[in-house]
């Protein structure tokens, strides 16, 4: 027997989506402290659940301090993305000296999930070069090493370096405007408990590109808003609705790019290589069958087109439209029919035909 219409989510949709994520770090912003920062390096002395992992010295910048503010400093000038605080350290200096910030998380992170790592950056206005390259390091504990230069894995225990992630970029880090976001997904080998974020490269191994001619000869960054999130979790051939992001009447077009469902899903697919994902677009029941079957063709592929710009390749995606055939409210309910306006959609393995003997058929 055909199963024509089958729906994970109850009624209107899966319920926020699996609900908002919950950021795991300690003091992500800064914002909590021992004392307004008096003097260069005190990051580990002024910032509450912060540590410098090393002989580097990570700066805390803050507005209630006249030594380290957050504008006009002795390195830049920034307002933080966020509250008043942020830290600063260097990615590249000279004879490898580099410096490092360790968070601790609110609980140990579970074996086998998907979590997302994200933080802002922006780079100081007095240095030279900006790097292509940020690092980070999930431990189950944390570590000191008594070096003031970069900290090679090699001479970390295995638990310490049980989960690390290189986060390289094709362009540099150069913005001293505006801030950046970085972000990796990772699957936790269980208990991680501390996240440390820096450049575990030598000099030698690490691209800079010269944004200005200055006397400091080094890449120097301003960091905030740090996130450690657990990824949602989606079951294979089953299908799911974007509930952020419905159209209005006639259009095809969204602003979609703030929608935590599609940069979410963006993210899952970057760690689960080996899966496709499926997108069905739908109409409410005004107009013909035929201008319902094109409109929700073309909402489906304005999903398609940002999974594509957010680096999905595109033979891991799949659409089509219904047109009016599957609503999922009565369109004869004024106020309701636009939740037939939108687009579902539905991971498998990437070889897999699920979809068409199953759903689309």
């Amino acid at each position: 027997m055909k199963i024509f219409f089958k729906l994970l989510y109850v009624f209107f949709g899966l319920a926020n989506f699996l609900g908002q994520s919950q950021n795991l770090v300690k003091n992500p912003s800064f914002e909590a402290y021992h004392q307004c920062p008096k003097e260069y390096g005190s990051l580990s002395l002024d910032a509450t659940d912060w540590k410098i992992p090393s002989l580097g010295t990570t700066d805390y910048f803050h507005t209630c301090s006249q030594e380290l503010p957050v504008e006009n400093n002795f390195i830049g000038s920034q307002l933080p993305f966020d509250g008043d605080a942020y830290a600063g350290m260097y990615m590249y200096a000279p004879n490898d000296y580099r410096e490092y910030i360790t968070a601790s998380l609110n609980t140990p992170l579970t074996q086998g999930k998907l979590y997302k790592v994200s933080f802002l950056v922006n780079l100081a206005d007095k240095v030279e070069f900006a790097v292509n390259r940020f690092d980070v390091l999930l431990s189950k504990a944390a570590f000191e090493m008594s070096t003031s230069k970069y900290i090679d894995l090699a001479y970390l225990p295995a638990d310490f370096t049980n989960n690390f992630k290189e986060i390289t970029n094709s362009t540099f880090y150069n913005n001293t405007e505006d801030w950046t976001q970085i972000s990796t997904t990772f699957v936790a080998k269980g208990n991680e408990r501390f996240l440390t974020i820096g450049n575990f490269k030598s000099n030698e191994s690490t691209m800079v590109e010269v944004v200005k001619k200055t006397s400091k000869k080094s890449a120097y960054y301003f960091i905030d808003m740090v996130s450690v999130e657990a990824m949602p979790f989606f079951n294979l051939n089953e299908l799911y609705v974007f509930d952020d992001v419905l159209f209005d009447f006639d259009e095809t077009t969204i602003e979609i790019k703030y929608s935590r469902q599609l940069n979410d899903l963006v993210a899952y697919l970057e760690a689960k290589p080996s899966l496709k994902v499926n997108l069905y677009g739908h109409t409410d029941a005004l107009g013909s069958d035929d201008y319902n079957d094109t409109l929700s063709h073309k909402r489906a592929e304005t999903i398609a087109n940002f999974l594509i710009k957010a680096g999905v390749p595109k033979n891991r995606i799949e659409w089509k439209g219904f047109g009016l055939k599957k609503p999922i409210v009565d369109n004869n309910e004024e106020t309701l029919r636009f939740k037939n306006r939108r687009v579902e959609f539905l991971i498998s393995e990437l070889h897999s035909d699920y979809a068409k003997t199953v759903y689309e058929d």
